[in-house]
């Protein structure tokens, strides 16, 4: 009988332990980079194309000969993006969050999944194009001859 009553204590504690662990995991699993506004690996297909984060075209400020109101607009078009993408990460653990406490709730169904599905993509969607447009952007504050320096600088790093 203690054999029984120990074994079931254990399993007891091992489902609650088990429980907590689970309960600690943040939803969704990027709210980090999503609260700050960090565009983790949505900003690789720019980045893997050549296009480098507007840090990076800081940095070679003095190679590329920027001027004045070139940094000062990458430096707003950084700045911007932090805030919108800060804005809509938020949103988007709000949702998150919602559709979690449906799951938990027991409360959720085909339709209401479907869209609460929809809406998160649109916003994960609008949160990706905050921070891919920021690409698009820097190119057209650069002119064409510091954009080809930009690449000779950007090779030149890789060997």
């Amino acid at each position: 009988m203690n054999k029984r009553k120990i074994g079931f204590f254990l399993c007891a504690v091992s489902l609650l332990w088990t429980g907590s662990l689970f309960a600690q995991v943040p939803l969704p699993p990027d709210k980090d980079q999503l609260l700050k506004g960090e565009p983790g690996v949505q900003a690789l297909v720019a980045e893997e194309n050549g296009f480098p984060a507007p840090q990076k075209i800081i940095s070679f400020k003095d190679h590329l000969g920027l001027t004045k109101d070139q940094l000062r607009k990458i430096n707003e078009i950084i700045t911007n993006q932090g805030v919108s993408a800060g804005i809509k990460g938020q949103d988007i653990i709000e949702a998150e969050e919602e559709l979690n406490r449906l799951f938990a709730e027991g409360s959720i169904n085909e339709k209401t999944l479907r869209a609460k599905l929809e809406r998160l993509g649109k916003m994960r969607a609008d949160l990706r194009f905050i921070h891919l447009q920021v690409y698009i952007r820097e190119k057209q504050i650069l002119t064409s001859k510091q954009w080809e320096r930009l690449k000779e600088l950007q090779a030149s790093e890789v060997k």
